[in-house]
């Protein structure tokens, strides 16, 4: 009976949509991080023209969400694949240490999108200029 929950896993594991999601939970927190930086700095200067901060809370409250949206599909898909010795090979194991990666790199990347949030809610777009 296990042996054959075990194979049936594994197919559910190895198909192109899991595997997406997977890749998604580990790269989807750190890309809106980065896209949270790469947009967020040239809307700036719109932002203080138009003296204006409300584009600079959307583009980081998107942002945000795809981070979250990131951590919360690696934490679904570390639960939905199991429990699987660390030392063991194959796909299982892989795919949890993924998951389990995703749930790290997103939590860094909400940590670093709120830090990058705190001084346009204290300081706004225009300081300094």
């Amino acid at each position: 009976m296990t042996a054959r929950v075990d194979s049936e896993r594994r197919e559910e594991v190895a198909s192109t949509r899991t595997s997406i999601a997977l890749w998604f939970g580990v790269l989807g927190g750190p890309f809106a991080a980065l896209v949270n930086v790469t947009v967020g700095y040239p809307v700036v200067d719109r932002a203080c023209v138009n003296d204006s901060s409300l584009l600079l809370h959307i583009i980081t409250v998107l942002c945000l969400a795809v981070a979250i949206g990131a951590g919360g599909t690696a934490w679904y898909l570390r639960q939905w694949i199991g429990n699987w010795q660390s030392t063991a090979g194959g796909m299982l194991p892989r795919s949890r240490f993924m998951a389990t990666v995703g749930i790290l790199t997103s939590s860094v990347a909400v940590f670093g999108i709120i830090l990058q949030w705190i001084p346009i809610f204290f300081l706004g777009a225009c300081h300094g200029t």
